[in-house]
């Protein structure tokens, strides 16, 4: 898959079009998606457009489940031929719903075939939905393709719902909306350095200022490094048995992994959530605690 970061392209005026947000991917995301690559059967040229909400909190939204780089990765396997990273603007917006289908759907892109959900919406005020998009099929000529709306205990399946798991701490249930395993992509930095003091040395993970961050704990985790996957155990949230500081940090803890990876970004898998952030006494009492939790990790890790 090719990832473009503009709205400015280049691509062969017969294409099959998806276009939304797509924030996490989830799985009726995948349903579109799907049915979008499927298109590619009738000569087309597959394009997912990712709106990439500019400002982020356009929508009241601030925080994202993925960024788009994560988007583009998750993808990078099965997705389409290309994705657009499509800077979403006030103008785009307010655009007409008709106008969105004539100048960005047909004009720029060409499309001969359009995947949308049940639930679309685009357009002014939001006023363009599934109606619309067949409504103006005839007039510009694309066919309109609607995938069956995925359900999870006889609801949709959405971003909402993705996003209350993840921030309340449920990820299991999270993964199980989005399909895969919740990654966290980012760059590896240097902190403070007092877990290799004591014979636990952390990677601390600097990840995208609107990154959406799981609920404060101790998390079972795989860390992809160098295309391998590294068990740990990542810390989440507030040190409060170390320091006093207010801000939010990313720690793993990588089990049987000792290479230097400062600089690197690497992709940090959440599989399971195993325990709420506690104050310790002292740093014996730390290290206890962590050793019972990589023996539930590898156990959890192990089996899976």
């Amino acid at each position: 898959m090719k990832h473009i970061n503009s709205k400015d392209v280049n691509i062969d005026k017969n294409t099959c079009v998806a276009f939304g947000q797509f924030d996490g991917l989830h799985r009726g995301h995948r349903a579109v998606i799907d049915k979008l690559i499927e298109q590619e059967g009738k000569n087309l040229t597959s394009v997912l457009i990712s709106f990439d909400y500019q400002p982020a909190d356009l929508f009241g939204v601030s925080k994202v489940i993925y960024t788009e780089e994560e988007k583009a990765l998750v993808l990078s396997n099965d997705g389409p031929q290309f994705m657009i990273s499509y800077p979403f603007t006030s103008e785009i917006a307010d655009m007409e719903p008709e106008t969105f289908i004539k100048e960005i759907l047909i004009d720029s892109l060409g499309a001969k075939v359009v995947v949308a959900g049940e639930q679309c919406k685009f357009g002014k005020d939001c006023s363009g939905n599934m109606e619309t998009l067949k409504h103006f099929s005839s007039v510009y000529s694309y066919e309109v393709i609607c995938p069956e709306t995925v359900q999870e205990n006889g609801q949709a399946i959405t971003a909402s719902f993705v996003r209350d798991a993840i921030t309340e701490g449920h990820i299991s249930e999270a993964n199980e909306f989005l399909g895969h395993t919740f990654k966290m992509l980012g760059e590896v930095v240097h902190g403070k350095a007092l877990g290799r003091t004591v014979g636990m040395p952390t990677a601390n993970l600097q990840v995208a200022e609107n990154k959406l961050m799981p609920n404060n704990g101790v998390y079972a985790t795989l860390s992809e490094i160098d295309d391998r996957m590294v068990q740990g155990l990542t810390n989440i949230g507030l040190r409060p048995s170390v320091d006093d500081h207010s801000y939010i940090t990313i720690e793993t803890f990588l089990l049987d992994f000792s290479k230097d990876i400062y600089g690197k970004k690497i992709v940090l898998d959440i599989h399971s959530y195993i325990r709420g952030v506690i104050k310790f006494n002292n740093i014996d009492e730390v290290k206890k605690q962590v050793d019972k939790d990589i023996q539930s990790i590898r156990a959890y890790l192990d089996a899976i």
